[in-house]
């Protein structure tokens, strides 16, 4: 049982990680041109902006497969917007509109 939800979480990151999405592209080259002294702070701010919104993809996904997700999943949302702590995607609220 614990195998198959370990091998969830790792598959969930290895395609989280190996998407090749524009964003995405445009976000690696920005943290590489930033490591040249090459990238303006507008750029960096975009690309963080862009980093958050692929940990919160993947935290989404690792809490789906959590012992006991449907008791934690309600406490941690609870939890985050008491802190005022975003953990929602941008795709997912636009895709509530």
């Amino acid at each position: 049982m614990l195998d198959g939800r370990v091998k969830k979480i790792v598959v969930f990151l290895k395609e989280k990680l190996t998407e090749e999405t524009e964003s995405s592209r445009a976000m690696l080259r920005t943290y590489s041109d930033f490591l040249k002294g090459e990238a303006t702070e507008e750029d960096l701010e975009m690309a963080n902006k862009q980093l958050n919104e692929i940990l919160k993809d993947l935290s989404l996904g690792l809490m789906a497969v959590i012992p006991l997700a449907p008791i934690t999943i309600p406490m941690i949302a609870k939890f985050a917007k008491k802190h005022d702590i975003d953990l929602l995607p941008e795709w997912f609220k636009d895709s509530l509109k």
